[in-house]
């Protein structure tokens, strides 16, 4: 049983990240509460007495994702700065600095995070180009997809960037992703297409306008969103 036990301690101990077991609570916190109120000689001093740049603070957030989160633009600026940051380390939700900066705004951070650090773009699953459609951010999906974001990614639902869009009531955007390449007859897991997401979330004239080009498109009109599926009742035993 203590052979077990140590076992399993030691198992548990490889699974925690080097960096968490070499910072200690104090400086987890220390630095989070810094990073919260934009605090950047605190920041600064915290790096230089040993911190890691790639440290994950409140929620699993690594410092840089969590910066945008609190809107502390000028620690995250001065982090894209620092050669040993991991421009592509995940939070605990599979969420990268691109695509946190995409989804709220920052088109000058990701600029720097794509031509200077050069963060990876066309990551599996969700991308930032998802997350820029999603808050309709049009100057910022233009420079990804510039860029080279795939317009037709899928995430692990199988939405796509126009999906989100549509969602977002953007009809500039909508346009931009359809002269892009985006394509209409994708549908997601639920069976859903864009055209039925513009339904879903009451976006009339979007909606509208996308069955004028699936007509066009197409030379059909589109008959709706996925058929209900029929659930078999069971024998009576």
């Amino acid at each position: 049983m203590k052979r077990y036990r140590r076992l399993l301690v030691f198992t548990c101990l490889l699974a925690l990240s080097p960096i968490s077991l070499s910072q200690t609570e104090d400086q987890i916190n220390r630095m989070a509460k810094a990073v919260q109120f934009d605090d950047l000689a605190e920041v600064k001093k915290l790096l230089q007495a040993g911190i890691s740049p790639n440290l994950l603070v409140r929620g699993g957030n690594p410092i840089a994702i969590y910066a945008v989160r609190e809107n502390a633009r000028q620690t995250l600026d001065y982090l894209l700065t620092l050669k040993n940051l991991d421009v592509d380390q995940p939070n605990l939700s599979g969420e990268t600095v691109l695509m946190m900066a995409s989804l709220n705004g920052l088109l000058p951070e990701v600029r720097v995070l794509v031509d200077k650090r050069s963060a990876d773009i066309n990551k599996t699953g969700w991308t930032p180009l998802h997350y820029a459609c999603t808050n309709g951010h049009l100057e910022i999906s233009e420079f990804l997809i510039n860029k080279g974001a795939k317009v037709n990614a899928l995430s692990e639902s199988d939405t796509t960037p126009l999906m989100m869009a549509v969602r977002s009531g953007n009809i500039r955007l909508v346009r931009l992703l359809l002269d892009r390449g985006a394509d209409l007859q994708i549908r997601n897991h639920q069976g859903f297409s864009a055209i039925d997401v513009a339904d879903l979330f009451n976006q009339e004239e979007i909606s509208q306008g996308l069955r004028s080009r699936w007509e066009k498109l197409y030379k059909t009109k589109y008959e709706g969103g996925p058929k209900p599926v029929l659930v078999e009742s069971k024998p009576k035993g």
